[in-house]
Order: C-alpha cells, then sequence, then structure tokens
C-alpha cells in the first residue's frame, strides 16, 4: 500500500470515528445552498464567557479594581464633609444621598437604567481600564496597528497568549479590571456570558480539511435536561427557536481541524434570565461583523471563539438593569458606559465620528447535539 494510499485511508477511519463519536448522520443538510451532502455536526453551546486573560493583577491592574458607586460618590465628598456623613448618626443620610441622590439624573432616570444618560458625568468617570499587553481574542478589523478603517476607529491591539498580532478585544479592555471579572481579590472570574445556543455545521467532507462547509447558529427555546450533578447531558435533541431572528447562518471551511467561518454582518442571540421577568425575557445579544473559530475535541466537544462587535447598550443585557444594580449591587453602571464609549472601536457615527460598538470575544465550549429544524417546542 503506498504511502498516499495509507494517509487515505487513515483520515477515512477518523471521519467514521467522529461520525460515530459525535452520532451524526451523512445527509443533505445544507440550507445555504441546496443539495449540499456531507457530515451534520450539531453542538449545544452550554457555557460562553468574554475572554479574559491574566497578566496579572499588577500588571493588568495597577490601580486596583474598578471603583464602584460608593467610591466615587465618596472621592466627590471633600474631607471634612466626607468625615461627617460616615458617622453612624449621619448613616441615614449618608444612604440616601449615594443610594438614591448620587445615581439619580434629571427626568428621574438612573445610572442603571439608563446609562447613556450620564455620558461624560465627571461623577461617573470612565476607567483605565486593562493594562496588559496580552489578550485572548482575534483580529476583527484586519489590521496589525489598530489604525482607523471605514467602520473601525484607530485603537490599541493586543497580543495573543500565543504572539498573535492584531487581537482585537477592547470589551475585555473596557472590563478586565472590574470586580465582576477580578472579584475583590484580583483573581480572574468568568462572567459576561451568553445563554445556551446551537451550533450546526454542515457538509463537512474531512474533519480536518474541507475548502466549503455551511455553519448554522442558532437560539433555542427549548429546556436543557441536566444529569444529576448539574451538567449538561450530551446527544439532546434541540429544535432551533421560532423566532428566525435567532437563525444565523454563514460560510466558511476547516484548515487544520479549526473551522473558521466568513463574517454575518449581524448575529442575535437571546438572551433570557427568569427572574428579571418581562426584562429578561425581551433582550438580545447581537454581534455585528461576527465570526467564529471552531476546533472539536476528541471527546467529541466543542471549544473556540465568537467574535464581532456590540452596540454599546446591547452590553446591558449582561449586567444594567434597574436602580437596585447600583444601589444594591453597587455597581456604577454609568461609569462602565463611559469607559465603554472610550474604548469603542466599531462603527462610527457618521456625525460625529465617535465608534459606537466595541470589539469582543467570547470563548465558548459545547457538546454533542441533534439540531432540529422546522417545527419548534420547549419540553
Amino acid at each position: 500500500m503506498s504511502h498516499a494510499e495509507k494517509t487515505m485511508r487513515r483520515s477515512g477511519v477518523r471521519t467514521i470515528a467522529l461520525c460515530a463519536t459525535l452520532g451524526v448522520t451523512v445527509l443533505a443538510g445544507g440550507r445555504l445552498g441546496a443539495g449540499r451532502e456531507g457530515t451534520t455536526l450539531g453542538f449545544l453551546i452550554t457555557r460562553s464567557s468574554l475572554a479574559v486573560y491574566d497578566n496579572g493583577m499588577a500588571t493588568d491592574c495597577p490601580d486596583g479594581v474598578d471603583p464602584t458607586v460608593e467610591e466615587n460618590f465618596q472621592r466627590r465628598l471633600a474631607p471634612a464633609e466626607r468625615e461627617r456623613l460616615l458617622k453612624p448618626e449621619n448613616a441615614k443620610e449618608y444612604a440616601a444621598i449615594w443610594k438614591d441622590t448620587f445615581i439619580t439624573g434629571p427626568g428621574d432616570v438612573n445610572v442603571c437604567n439608563n446609562p447613556k444618560s450620564f455620558k461624560d458625568d465627571p461623577r461617573h468617570p470612565p476607567s483605565r481600564g486593562a493594562q496588559g499587553r496580552v489578550a485572548f481574542g482575534m483580529n476583527l478589523d484586519g489590521t496589525t496597528d489598530g489604525r482607523a478603517t471605514a467602520v473601525t476607529c484607530g485603537h490599541a491591539k493586543f497580543e495573543g497568549p500565543n504572539g498573535d498580532k492584531g487581537v482585537d478585544n477592547q470589551l475585555y479592555r473596557a472590563t478586565g479590571c472590574s470586580k465582576g471579572y477580578r472579584g475583590t481579590g484580583g483573581s480572574v472570574q468568568q462572567g459576561g456570558g451568553i445563554p445556551s445556543f446551537l451550533i450546526e455545521i454542515r457538509g463537512v467532507d474531512n474533519p480536518q480539511s474541507d475548502d466549503r462547509v455551511e455553519v448554522g447558529i442558532y437560539s433555542t427555546d427549548d429546556v436543557l435536561i441536566q444529569s444529576q450533578n448539574g451538567g449538561a447531558l450530551p446527544y439532546q435533541t434541540f429544535h432551533i427557536a421560532a423566532n428566525p431572528r435567532f437563525h444565523n447562518e454563514t460560510r466558511g471551511r476547516i484548515v487544520n481541524g479549526e473551522i473558521v467561518t466568513d463574517a454575518l454582518d449581524a448575529l442575535y442571540l437571546k438572551w433570557r434570565i427568569s427572574t428579571l421577568g418581562l426584562f429578561g425575557e425581551a433582550s438580545e445579544n447581537e454581534f455585528r461583523r461576527a465570526r467564529l473559530q471552531l476546533r472539536i475535541e476528541p471527546d467529541g466537544g466543542l471549544i473556540g471563539q465568537l467574535g464581532g462587535y456590540r452596540p454599546l447598550m446591547n452590553i446591558s443585557t449582561s449586567g444594567y438593569c434597574c436602580k437596585a444594580t447600583a444601589s444594591t449591587a453597587n455597581i456604577d453602571c454609568a461609569a462602565h458606559y463611559n469607559t465603554l464609549a472610550v474604548m469603542a472601536d466599531g462603527d462610527p457615527d457618521p456625525e460625529t465620528g465617535a465608534c459606537t460598538t466595541i470589539s469582543a470575544v467570547h470563548t465558548l465550549k459545547g457538546i454533542p447535539a441533534f439540531v432540529l429544524h422546522g417545527s419548534t417546542g420547549s419540553r
């Protein structure tokens, strides 16, 4: 048997083994192009979070973590007034000011319901953000130096942990020193996630090299079945969401086992937090010029990244909500928004030139699943 024949045989065995591991079928599954044949692979993304790289607290956040609402309030006080308000007998007055007056603007809006109303408010200043030069992410604008383009503003670039140049992830730069990611001790936390969604890869002829595959990214209305220990069970069947707004499809290719997609003009995924009632049901995560880089693991799981540009107020679906976010959780949403506005690097406003979106990269982890199109329903 020739070397070429041996190579082809090994490749065929790997392909068959992968199909058996994932429990997939070979069928005409293409929806972008009718009649496409090949393996169809389905996955449920069970975990996603903003790609955060830890350069160490001293490097990333030399000034410490971003201040809370209360800390920003205290910084505005004259020393004598601060001393007076912090006396036990003045606790009620102190709380009434920073938990109400300080976070309320004209028209009775507050820093978390409408943070952009406090843009450039010196009481809620932007932070310096993460100062490290290394970050997870991908090159989203096609430049290595971060120069302005027709659809981006000039900005500093990161270097990837593997030495890749030109990494864009300004959302991490803006939030990398917040307590939501650093915690009180400075250790990196996970946060800023997207609820579970589906990825379907169609028309796969060779899982190591394929010049054309089709990739669908869908929200689902179905409920995840968990194991006794709370983990997600693989090989469940999920319908794609009933709302076509959450049906996202693009083409891609496989290079050395990595699935790389073309950019989507816009990608929408449902955002749902049941404890927030109607507010938690009505929002979505939006990515513009979104791209994915994915790799199938030996155990059949999926890992990768989703990158794109997110409108600034859309970031609110990950945290902004209500007055209590500021008065109880002590999160300065206005300062957060002002930081996003300073570091925004996408989609310049044609009149002001100020960028209105910010580059963001989320890490993804998924398990094998079966994806159903057509009739939908929750279970």
